[in-house]
């Protein structure tokens, strides 16, 4: 892979923010912008302006992108330059209130750093030496005569970097590198233009604590500067991409975001100058890219006429095309069926990415899908398998230009209105298995949370995996740049999840936007706040219960059947071995005493302190199939407990009911015991829903008419009435997608939901009425709720690329209402949604599908309690 350079200038870019955190106490207000610039050697590859303020340094404190990026040694030798120099006393009077510039220079294949600050007034010559002598004990002061003008060179004994400093023009400039100070203060020396200093004040936003100034010409000299090889595929495009960019910082703690404008010059004469006179556009294509994805290009045009007329143009100015035109033109003639059912089936939306191994795949929408279906025998011939290869060479890349160079005869297959190709075979088949095994890249967490980052709209979209690109970084970057990429200890590359550059089209020119997504400390499931160790996998989820007054606690079972009480503090209370599996919840009542059933038969109340109650545990004549229930039947509390075909009830004192005697229903008990005016209230696999009295008989039953084929599994449901007098809704659905409303006067109705398959689960839970619980559906890959209150519409739904673990989770966040959290176990990610339906920031995280989100403790804020295959629990603050 060559294409890499277009990572090098964006770390160019983060590295320059890293300067800059450390030097914002430099200066504010500015006098005169201009002047400073006007020093500045042409060659200069970046530059970077920024305000002296004290809400500068509070939002960069602490930022880890800087650090990782500018290196843990060299962050801490600027960390002393500015503490002990340039903050000194003797300097901020004329220091304080200006702008400083960090620029970044090519000095003998490396890159060094220019500081440029101007003062407020005037420091007379004869008082910049003794200044600068008196700033500090702790560094080597000498002074060199070069040009004609006096530079200062400190170093402390303790670091290799020495600074070298000169006082010009109002002007301080500071630089490790006495060859940019050179150039700086040699008047022969070009420097930059007029136009590209207007540029970069124009469109520098004053607002943002960070500014920066991009010349595009740079971009070749950074190829020669940084590849070993000549530039390949990806980094071709953006070569001859005259003019230049300014761009603003928008500060998030865990990435680095840079949006702009991109002024372009010499259009004619660079691929993506074409995309310049598009509008944005959605793009969807990296729906279809492959998990081992390491970097990507997907392009998309709002006007296809316009673009393939504009690249006619551009291929027959492009030198050495001829050949390839005429090939076109001679088809166009002998042809015309196919090039023009070309046109009308090729879509507006196409990619090109390279995977971990080196191979290529490109992707094509389809805008008319049926109209490739009735000319594909005479494009492609077909080499079984689902596998075609084109007849035509060059085709694609006449239609759609530099993109799909690399593919002059390709094999393909179609998914959906997708045209996946790749130049061989093998690895068009490969991807067909991934494809079918949904191992793809939007399925995984990294990507899951650039998505949040940036948007889906643009006309190109460059992306780079930092892990799945190592190898190609290492092998194709000069070599102190790829030990940098590796070396964890000095620098923090490898936490960038990935790199990316969008642009979008803006009447000629381009608004453009440049992301490192981090991996920081402080994000959510990154840094526990304390773990706590187990010999087995945890088989419940985290429960949270109150302990005392003071103190609540958590409650979990591992495998052995140990049921661990933890502190908030993540210390241990205590520990018991319980008999058997704890079916369904564990619930706390009104006492604070713990209730639950096992699977060996068993049922439990116990104290906060683990002791057993008198009179548990009971042994129950069979195994119970889902939670106990404690009801107020005839104000008395009752213990219903589940079994396959009936309910037991016992007191609290773990005494069966004398008077109860549980009639038998036919089939099998969903999930769900309700109180309904005196009644309890159950459904079964049936399609049936029983009312039972305080007895233990039934005294109504309804029955669904179902089609031969459904069946019932899924929980019963239970809309309160709101008013007086009204009858509480029982619902559930069935195997065929249809939901049924239960009610004891008006009996059964049906509604059908051509949106749930056979295999859907509903669950139902108050989401955010407390009296109306909304239906959660989980459909292979897919979640849906549906608020149910007089009819069944959808609220919101959420599509993954891996089908969601067999249940939702529901955290309590008050008494009556319940947040939604949901697993995708195939590649360990968790989510945890809003009211309205959006993944909590911080989500989604990597870890086992039996979590738990919300409070540990009275007050304590909301934490997540998650596994790993390490059998740790690990509390996470959010």
């Amino acid at each position: 892979m060559k294409g890499t350079i277009i990572v090098s200038i964006i770390l160019f870019v983060a590295v320059v923010a890293a300067s800059v955190f450390y030097f914002t106490g430099l200066g504010s207000a500015q006098k005169d912008m201009t002047k400073p610039l006007t020093f500045l050697p042409e060659e200069t590859l970046l530059i970077a302006a920024f305000k002296n303020e004290e809400t500068t340094d509070n939002i960069f404190k602490d930022y880890e992108v800087f650090d990782a990026l500018l290196g843990f040694e060299q962050k801490q030798n600027m960390n002393d330059l500015k503490q002990q120099l340039l903050r000194s006393p003797t300097l901020t009077p004329y220091l304080a209130g200006t702008d400083v510039y960090v620029s970044f220079h090519d000095v003998d294949k490396s890159v060094e750093m220019l500081f440029t600050i101007p003062t407020i007034e005037p420091i007379k010559e004869s008082s910049v030496n003794n200044f600068l002598a008196q700033l500090s004990d702790r560094y080597q002061f000498t002074a060199l005569d070069t040009l004609g003008q006096r530079i200062f060179a400190l170093q402390r004994d303790s670091s290799e970097v020495t600074w070298y400093a000169a006082y010009h023009a109002d002007i301080f400039f500071v630089s490790p590198a006495l060859s940019v100070l050179e150039k700086v203060l040699d008047k022969r020396h070009p420097k930059l233009s007029r136009q590209q200093i207007a540029f970069f004040l124009e469109n520098t936003n004053r607002n943002v604590p960070l500014s920066f100034y991009f010349a595009h010409e740079q971009i070749d000299s950074l190829s020669k500067k940084f590849l070993r090889n000549r530039p390949g595929h990806f980094i071709q495009q953006f070569l001859g991409l005259d003019g230049q960019s300014t761009w603003n910082i928008n500060y998030k703690q865990d990435a680095l975001m840079l949006t702009g404008e991109s002024e372009l010059d010499k259009k004619e004469q660079n691929y993506l100058s074409l995309f310049a006179f598009q509008q944005k556009t959605t793009q969807r294509l990296y729906h279809y890219f492959p998990a081992n994805t390491a970097l990507y290009l997907e392009y998309s045009v709002s006007d296809l006429r316009k673009y393939r007329q504009d690249l006619e143009k551009y291929l027959t100015r492009k030198p050495n095309q001829k050949r390839i035109l005429d090939q076109l033109e001679n088809t166009r003639s002998s042809r015309p069926n196919i090039t023009s059912g070309f046109e009308a089936a090729g879509g507006s939306g196409f990619a090109v990415a390279e995977l971990n191994n080196g191979d290529n795949l490109g992707f094509l929408s389809l805008r008319d899908s049926t109209a490739l279906d009735g000319m594909l025998s005479d494009l492609a011939e077909d080499v079984g398998n689902g596998l075609y290869r084109l007849k035509y060479e060059n085709l694609l890349y006449a239609y759609y230009g530099d993109a799909f160079q690399i593919f002059p005869r390709p094999y393909f297959t179609i998914i959906d209105d997708v045209v996946v190709f790749a130049n061989q075979s093998a690895t068009v088949s490969n991807y067909l298995s991934q494809w079918q095994n949904s191992d793809l890249l939007v399925g995984t967490l990294g990507f899951k949370n650039y998505e949040r980052m940036q948007g889906d709209e643009a006309n190109v979209t460059f992306f780079l995996h930092t892990k799945n690109a190592s190898r190609m970084l290492s092998n194709n970057l000069i070599r102190p740049l790829a030990q940098n990429l590796r070396d964890s200890k000095a620098y923090g590359y490898q936490d960038f999840y990935a790199w990316s550059a969008q642009l979008m089209g803006n009447g000629g020119n381009f608004i453009s936007s440049i992301y490192g997504i981090y991996k920081s400390s402080t994000a959510l499931g990154s840094s526990p706040d304390w773990t706590y160790a187990f010999n087995n996998r945890l088989i419940t989820r985290p429960y949270v219960f109150e302990h005392s007054d003071t103190s609540q606690f958590i409650l979990v079972q591992e495998q052995d059947h140990t049921l661990h009480a933890i502190h908030p503090s993540g210390t241990k209370i205590w520990s018991t071995v319980f008999s058997g599996r704890v079916i369904g919840d564990m619930i706390q009542l009104a006492d604070r005493s713990i209730l639950l059933v096992t699977d060996r038969n068993r049922l439990y109340r116990f104290d906060p302190k683990g002791n057993g109650l008198p009179g548990f545990s009971i042994s129950l004549p069979e195994e119970p199939t889902g939670s106990p229930v404690v009801l107020t039947i005839d104000r008395r509390d009752i213990i219903f407990v589940p079994l396959r075909d009936r309910l037991l009830a016992y007191d609290m004192e773990g005494n069966a009911v004398s008077n109860w005697a549980s009639t038998a229903v036919s089939g099998r008990l969903l999930s769900g015991i309700y109180l309904a005016n005196n009644e309890i209230v159950v459904g079964s696999t049936s399609g049936k829903v029983y009312y039972f009295n305080s007895e233990g008989q039934i005294v109504h039953e309804i029955a669904a008419p179902t089609e031969a084929e459904a069946t019932f599994r899924n929980p019963l449901g239970h809309i309160i009435s709101a008013s007086s007098g009204a009858e509480d809704v029982f619902i559930t659905t069935d195997s065929a997608g249809k939901l049924y409303r239960y009610a004891k006067s008006n009996g059964v109705s049906s509604t059908s939901n051509a949106e749930l398959s056979g295999n859907h689960r509903a669950f139902f839970a108050p989401l955010s009425v407390a009296s109306i619980p909304d239906m959660v559906v989980l459909d292979d890959n897919k979640l849906s709720v549906y608020q149910t209150a007089d009819s069944t519409s959808l609220r919101y739904s959420q599509g993954f690329t891996k089908e969601i673990y067999s249940s939702p989770l529901f955290f309590p966040i008050s008494r009556t209402i319940v947040q939604l959290g949901v697993s995708v176990p195939s590649n360990n990610l968790i989510y945890v949604f809003t009211e309205n339906g959006n993944v909590i920031d911080g989500f989604p995280v990597e870890a086992l599908p039996l979590f738990y989100y919300g409070p540990i403790n009275y007050n304590s804020g909301n934490y997540l309690l998650s596994t790993k295959r390490d059998h740790k629990l690990y509390a996470y603050k959010h």
